[in-house]
């Protein structure tokens, strides 16, 4: 029998410690209705982890400079996160960066540690639900 991955179920236990003390949002995905909140969970999930942990931090670590890891990050998934918080300011308050930031981290981890882009897509998909379910 294999060993449960720790660093998994941490990952999806720990939001719940947080949801709560998130901002409130402000409502748009409801108001408009099923079509937003689908994209929310299925569409917007899909695309970010492509493009950011697929293509860009895929690529990164292709690169042997950004493989190289402190405190158990690769340069590759720094960036990446630094690239992907910087990414939702447009949208979002910049309070939220350092949110954004380490979300992003453990995406990247999940990413590195599983070679592809599934456990991050479902674990994005899960936390943005977590957001409108719990948040505020």
């Amino acid at each position: 029998m294999q060993k449960p991955n720790l660093k998994l179920i941490a990952a999806i236990i720990a939001p719940l410690l947080v949801w709560p003390f998130v901002p409130p949002w402000d409502g748009m995905y409801l108001k408009d209705g099923d079509i937003r909140v689908l994209a929310l969970f299925l569409l917007l999930p899909v695309v970010e982890e492509v493009v950011f942990r697929g293509f860009l931090q895929g690529g990164l670590l292709r690169l042997g400079a950004f493989k190289k890891e402190r405190l158990g990050i690769s340069g590759a998934n720094l960036t990446t996160s630094v690239v992907f918080a910087l990414a939702h300011l447009w949208q979002h308050p910049a309070l939220l960066f350092p949110g954004y930031f380490t979300v992003s981290l453990v995406l990247g981890y999940f990413r590195e540690r599983y070679g592809g882009v599934l456990v991050p897509i479902l674990l994005h998909s899960y936390y943005n639900l977590g957001l409108l379910a719990f948040a505020g």
